[in-house]
């Protein structure tokens, strides 16, 4: 495991990764580090700093690749965290969905929809060149919707691929901090990428039903964020024992999510604002002779999950993480291929699927919807027509009808600038 690759590797979350990967470089048989991203501007940006960073720390080498190919040729471990189409096509995600009275959200409903008809062609592809020119190597899939671009890699197969979401700790990090406790916790959980429930929650060593502090959403988050936990504390009320992912809301609550989006605008907008600042900042610091990188995110960010799966892949010791991996058996309530977000031990010897909790009785049928459409997309997107698309969306249960689904396609075919061939 000497040869790690980043596709996006000029993104903002690139830097806080190198960062976490030298925190941790006596763990890891690292030499190589790979970036490639078609964004040479910010490439050249975050390869300048990096580099500086890794050489000042005495660690792996970064290096620039000029094609995807070249990228991947050797490597050992590729992790994809592309994000197609950039935040131009992450705002029309967030907005065309509010023209139909539905929540406009990149990774949720109809703007998750049109994100994998743009994320999963591009994974195909970068499967088909890893087995080529890497086929030992293990794809890290990091590219949202998560669950269902690791969907369609697993339905094509030929090479090794887990799929990689840090939601669940954040929302548990959000519970230690809305409870004024340590950051320390365990967990088990059932569901599918940002439809899971959490249960058997422990926080700081005491079952989160006892603890008696009151419960409000941590200070520094943003309106939609605190939205989110607001509804999931209503949520997990209803449901002793669990904790939903912050995510199940916009299924649960949509019009709570679309009178908010239509207040405050698109987020993709705030956060274009956010990355010309890091940006500026990156540069600047990849002009020092000792560079101070401060992280993008928080403890449980980009970072620190990809280097705790790469520490674990290399471990021979097991590590427990919640990994986007097919079903396998590790749960009865949904079908054996299905990918599922789940707790799994991971080591050098392999991944090792931990048995699931029992979902909430009054969730499976929505987890059923979920699961359906989940596949129906993964093979929509990866060459399907007009129909299947129209079938796929339909299936969302934030959608439901087909002409509904329809009418949305047919607006999103004259919105994106680049809008994917059916069949491709």
């Amino acid at each position: 495991m000497q040869t790690l690759t980043i596709l996006g590797g000029g993104s903002a979350y690139t830097p806080g990764l190198l960062q976490a990967l030298i925190a941790h470089a006596g763990e890891l048989p690292l030499t190589t580090v790979r970036l490639y991203d078609t964004d040479a501007g910010h490439l050249a940006i975050v390869a300048r700093l990096t580099s500086a960073m890794a050489q000042q720390a005495n660690a792996f080498k970064v290096e620039v690749a000029p094609t995807l190919e070249a990228a991947i040729a050797g490597a050992d471990l590729v992790l994809n965290s592309t994000r197609p189409g950039g935040l131009a096509a992450r705002r029309i995600d967030e907005s065309l969905p509010l023209e139909f009275g539905l929540p406009g959200q990149e990774t949720v409903g109809p703007g998750g929809f049109f994100f994998a008809l743009r994320s999963v062609p591009e994974a195909l592809r970068v499967a088909a060149v890893m087995q080529d020119l890497a086929p030992d190597a293990i794809l890290l899939n990091y590219t949202n919707p998560s669950n269902i671009v690791t969907q369609a890699l697993v339905n094509r197969g030929g090479v090794k691929v887990i799929g990689l979401c840090d939601q669940s700790d954040e929302d548990l990090l959000a519970l230690c901090h809305a409870l004024g406790r340590p950051a320390r916790y365990t967990f088990r959980c059932n569901g599918l990428n940002h439809a899971t429930w959490y249960s058997d929650v422990l926080i700081d060593g005491t079952p989160l039903a006892a603890h008696n502090a009151p419960l409000a959403p941590p200070e520094d988050y943003d309106d939609e964020h605190k939205l989110r936990f607001e509804l999931s504390l209503a949520l997990a009320r209803e449901h002793a024992g669990y904790w939903p992912n912050s995510y199940l809301p916009y299924y649960l609550f949509p019009q709570a999510f679309v009178a908010h989006a239509r207040r405050v605008g698109p987020r993709s907008d705030v956060v274009a604002a956010s990355l010309d600042r890091y940006y500026a900042h990156f540069e600047a610091e990849g002009k020092r002779a000792r560079p101070e990188l401060k992280f993008f995110r928080g403890s449980a960010g980009f970072g620190d999950l990809a280097v705790t799966a790469i520490r674990a892949l290399a471990s021979s010791t097991p590590h427990e993480l919640v990994l986007n991996l097919p079903n396998l058996g590790a749960t009865a309530s949904f079908a054996h291929d299905t990918v599922v977000e789940t707790r799994v031990r991971v080591s050098s010897a392999g991944i090792e699927r931990l048995p699931a909790p029992h979902l909430p009785t009054s969730f499976y049928g929505l987890a059923k919807q979920l699961e359906r459409y989940q596949r129906l997309t993964a093979k929509a997107a990866a060459g399907g027509d007009h129909q299947a698309r129209v079938a796929a969306l339909a299936a969302n249960p934030l959608v439901g009808k087909p002409l509904l689904a329809a009418n949305m396609i047919n607006q999103a075919r004259a919105s994106y600038p680049d809008w994917p061939k059916a069949g491709a």
